[in-house]
């Protein structure tokens, strides 16, 4: 049992899965609008949105390694609204909700929270019914994330929905703690990416950070689900998957304006996982400098800045690609991602 990822251009990985479609799973794209439509064969997520840097490898390409490709078939699946391809020890997937697909029904539940709420109950029953128990990775984008409606901003109205299908599917939700980030695309529908597999992760805190379900009331009446990190100690290699990170310390948001600060605050974050992941993993297995880094940027301006501030600190070989997104938090002028 091995994973892989390979980051590349667009045209690139979709060339490279037409060719290599025995080990791949799935992919996640960051395109312009004329790219958008382009037909993949595997469950993929194209989402529109400006490349600021590194467009040489804005897509992501997760496939198996082949040295656990022996006796081993790839195959895909379909069911309801979800797209999915999987072997014997993992299922990558992806879904799509407009907010168009729900009717508002009877409660003063958002449409963003029931399509959420649908799009996870798509998700976990169909881990039950494929026996893929644990979530190793969620991947989420929505428009207007920071937008208030109905009384509530919108990243607030999708927690609800989310915590609304991990309790309605107690059973198989409960005990998941998956990496995760969230993100505010300037169009487009709810769209989500997942990893699942057989083999149990560990989840990973960070001790400078309250654990995200564990934040007060203020930050929405229902809590954010997902841990800051997951490490999954296979057979054959360790990968650890670093939910959307920034700067935040404890619960709150520190340099609310300052773009540096938060810059330098996010990497002391990243760092402070990482440690807690190597402490649990029982060596110094993980070092930032070699994870690839996802840098999710609010405004333009800021690209400079944020980029020579990390390669300041990681050095000019760092695998990055940033990307203009909004941030969860209306504060937040930056999040970064990591996986290795």
């Amino acid at each position: 049992m091995s994973l892989q990822t390979i980051h590349n251009s667009f045209s690139s990985i979709f060339q490279y899965s037409k060719l290599q479609e025995n080990k791949v799973l799935g992919a996640i794209c960051f395109v312009d609008d004329s790219a958008a439509k382009a037909n993949f064969d595997i469950p993929s997520l194209q989402l529109q949105a400006p490349v600021l840097h590194g467009e040489d490898i804005s897509c992501e390409l997760w496939l198996i390694q082949p040295a656990s490709l022996v006796g081993n078939v790839i195959a895909n699946g379909n069911i309801d609204n979800i797209s999915y391809r999987f072997d014997d020890d993992f299922l990558f997937g992806v879904i799509s909700l407009p907010e168009s697909t729900l009717s508002q029904n009877e409660t003063d539940i958002s449409l963003l929270a029931s399509i959420t709420e649908s799009a996870y109950r798509e998700i976990f029953s169909l881990m039950e019914a494929n026996n893929y128990p644990h979530v190793y990775r969620f991947w989420n984008y929505m428009a207007d994330i920071n937008v208030v409606s109905q009384g509530l901003e919108r990243y607030r109205q999708f927690n609800v929905g989310r915590k609304n299908a991990f309790m309605a599917c107690s059973d198989i939700a409960d005990n998941q703690l998956p990496a995760a980030c969230a993100l505010g695309m300037a169009v487009g529908p709810l769209s989500i990416a997942f990893l699942l597999g057989r083999q149990a992760p560990i989840a990973i805190e960070n001790p400078r950070q309250i654990s995200a379900y564990e934040y007060p009331d203020r930050y929405g009446p229902q809590t954010p689900s997902f841990s800051r990190a997951t490490l999954l100690n296979a057979k054959q290699s360790a990968f650890l998957f670093i939910s959307g990170t920034a700067s935040i310390v404890g619960h709150q948001t520190l340099h609310v304006t300052d773009v540096l600060a938060q810059t330098k605050e996010t990497l002391t974050n990243l760092e402070a996982v990482i440690a807690e992941a190597n402490r649990i993993y029982g060596e110094k297995r993980f070092e930032l400098q070699h994870f690839f880094l996802r840098v999710y940027i609010r405004h333009v301006a800021d690209l400079s800045l944020i980029k020579n501030e990390i390669q300041r600190h990681l050095g000019n070989t760092i695998k990055a690609v940033y990307i203009q997104a909004d941030i969860c938090r209306k504060e937040l002028l930056l999040e970064i991602e990591a996986t290795s």
